[in-house]
């Protein structure tokens, strides 16, 4: 009976060093930018525990295609298909932001390459910063990719 308590016991103290463990490793996962009531993002940075971080990696969610255009609200300059990822260009050598906002409108600054056919660069170009057409990509999954 004693040999079953001890087993029980060191069972129990492995799932609970695992289980901290495991949160320890979720925990310093960062998070992305929340959007508003209305679905805009109005930053693409996120507070961490050592300041402010720029959120570099986009995702075009709208089912259909996104307009990006030369400036916000300006022409189109190319059509983001859905699933292109886009790369956000912050200001002021990263210190800025890279949303930017026009008539009460939120944009997002991104560079973007086309998922499939030719790998078009969309060069420099400004989409609604709406959580309707975009979403933000946590950087710190692309990492742990890449590490397996």
């Amino acid at each position: 009976m004693k040999l079953i308590s001890i087993l029980f016991s060191g069972i129990t103290t492995s799932i609970t060093a695992l289980t901290l463990v495991t949160g320890l490793a979720m925990a310093q996962m960062a998070e992305v930018p929340k959007p508003n009531m209305k679905g805009d993002f109005i930053t693409a940075k996120v507070q961490g525990n050592r300041g402010l971080y720029n959120n570099i990696n986009w995702l075009v969610v709208d089912p259909e295609y996104l307009n990006c255009r030369n400036t916000p609200e300006g022409t189109v300059k190319a059509r983001l298909e859905s699933g292109a990822m886009m790369t956000a260009l912050f200001s002021n050598d990263g210190k800025g932001d890279a949303i930017v906002l026009k008539n009460g409108q939120s944009w997002l600054k991104v560079e973007s390459i086309h998922p499939y056919g030719p790998r078009l660069n969309s060069g420099v170009c400004y989409v609604r910063a709406n959580l309707k057409y975009i979403a933000p990509i946590n950087g710190d999954y692309f990492d742990m990719l890449k590490r397996k």
